[in-house]
């Protein structure tokens, strides 16, 4: 259980627990879990053969650890050790390379790679050297902080984080290898509670007294009690920049996106939001966010601030939009399709599925491949005519065309009487009226017209309870958690989609 002396009673530690899932009763049965993970390393095993080879992000960003880690005097073998264990873990339990949500292996090791990078800038001010004990703490800190493989959301809870910590022999044997204090850790790793005010603040300084107790730090010593709460703000700082930083705009997209889909936000708050997302960082944390970027390279400083640029304009276009469509009609098209599809189009589309993509992404050849197959469906919305500008899509097409996610199995598949719903792309800042809705019912009508009797697809839990409130008849074949991007299956033999595709028809055709 997560060790807690704030606590009075061995009670409301169990309330906690039972409240984190971490309650034995909530925790998954030992052979589930080993199943689990043996499943996850079959089927990672191309991911790995690229990953050993040099040719992954995360194989990068593993490299460019080993040899920032080295100038600043970690050890290297401990250094590779404990990299290959994290990496590991965090595959085979779910929150590797194919996991949807914002908080995986990638954004762990860019967060390390950051920390050190704002690290070494910052050993170049005199007055501020962080030393490589504290170097150490905050890069086994960046590591594991969000280290929560069963969680229910994509946003990890500290308190879960800790549990695992602290239950994982392997990780406490790095971390008594370093001469580490495990509290210490913690103490860091709870300072990356976000957003931190108000109630998360309040809890997350109380467990952060609680764990200095433990680690033997007095009261009285606010000397050191006042550095690692701040050593453990410039980590929280440092992982929210890192991958803003690291990369330009088609990976801050990416994020922001994965972002969303874990918050459960519509499409068309993504820039609205991230614009607020960047102001609460760069003025409410002010004082921490001009010292981390004061030590950066120059280069990383620019990708976060074009990165920004970019979500403003966005934000802007959107509001500039919202203005010039009033009064535009939209028009749904169902495309003919065939090998020789307007070059123009596919370049459009192709556009489109870059900057929006479906939850499900594809390679430009694949999209290629599906839509000059005749059997797919793909409905466009058009501006005014049936001629007009192409501002979103639907696309799909028979289920045996596709690859499920790991995990689905779908006993339709073969049968030919299934349709696989891609998902929906519009364009930023046509989002948030009915094209999106009108996209996906014109999508069942095709189906149904091909004589089809589901259709099948990924979506947001949310969205499907939510369509599961307005009557739909939709079943959720596969869930996945923790990011909640399930399996859901329609049956279009029942009648509630007849009438829906009826009551649609004049808004469609």
């Amino acid at each position: 259980m997560v060790r807690s002396s704030i606590f009075k009673s061995d009670s409301e530690k169990d309330d906690l627990n039972n409240t984190n899932c971490m309650s034995a009763a909530n925790l998954p049965d030992r052979f589930t879990l080993i199943g689990f993970e043996f499943y996850n390393r079959i089927k990672l095993i191309p991911w790995w053969l690229q990953y050993h080879k040099g040719h992954t992000t995360e194989s990068n960003l593993k490299n460019n650890i080993i040899d920032l880690g080295r100038s600043l005097g970690l050890e290297d073998k401990w250094v590779k050790n404990i990299l290959r264990h994290t990496i590991s873990e965090f595959s085979k339990k779910g929150l590797g390379n194919n996991y949807y949500g914002y908080h995986n292996i990638q954004h762990e090791l860019e967060s390390v790679y950051f920390t050190l990078l704002s690290i070494s800038g910052i050993n170049t001010v005199k007055d501020f050297e962080i030393s490589q004990k504290e170097t150490t703490y905050l890069f086994v800190a960046a590591l594991f902080h969000d280290y929560d493989p069963l969680k229910e959301f994509d946003k990890p809870n500290e308190d879960s984080v800790e549990f695992f910590i602290r239950n994982d022999p392997k990780i406490r044997e790095f971390i008594t290898n370093a001469n580490l204090d495990i509290d210490l850790v913690m103490i860091l790793i709870h300072r990356t509670a976000y957003p931190f005010k108000g109630e998360t603040e309040q809890y997350a300084t109380s467990k952060i007294n609680e764990l200095f107790d433990e680690a033997g730090i007095s009261q009285h010593d606010l000397e050191t009690r006042e550095r690692y709460r701040y050593l453990g703000w410039f980590l929280s700082v440092s992982e929210r920049i890192a991958g803003y930083a690291l990369e330009n705009h088609e990976h801050a997209r990416d994020i922001a996106r994965r972002n969303a889909h874990a918050l459960g936000w519509h499409p068309s708050v993504i820039n609205k939001n991230s614009v607020k997302y960047f102001d609460y960082l760069m003025v409410e944390e002010k004082e921490m966010f001009d010292f981390i970027m004061l030590n950066v390279p120059s280069e990383f400083r620019k990708n976060f601030y074009d990165n920004v640029a970019y979500f403003k304009e966005s934000w802007n276009k959107e509001l500039g939009l919202k203005e010039s469509k009033k009064g535009t009609k939209l028009i749904f098209v169902t495309e003919e399709l065939d090998s020789k599809m307007n070059e123009n189009t596919v370049n459009v589309l192709l556009d489109i599925n870059s900057r929006v993509s479906t939850l499900m992404q594809q390679s430009e050849d694949y999209f290629r491949k599906t839509i000059s197959d005749e059997s797919s469906i793909l409905i466009t919305l058009r501006m005014n005519n049936s001629n007009g500008k192409i501002i979103g899509y639907a696309k799909g097409g028979p289920l045996e065309n596709y690859e499920l996610r790991p995990g689905t199995v779908d006993v339709n598949k073969g049968l030919i009487n299934t349709a696989y719903l891609e998902g929906v792309s519009i364009l930023e800042g046509y989002w948030g009226g009915t094209g999106g809705h009108y996209l996906r019912i014109k999508f069942l009508s095709e189906a149904i017209k091909n004589q089809y009797s589901y259709v099948t697809g990924y979506a947001h839990r949310d969205v499907i309870i939510q369509r599961k409130k307005k009557s739909e008849i939709i079943e959720i074949v596969q869930k996945y958690d923790p990011d909640k991007l399930d399996y859901y299956r329609i049956d279009l033999n029942n009648s509630i989609y007849q009438r829906i595709v009826t009551d649609a028809y004049d808004i469609i055709c």
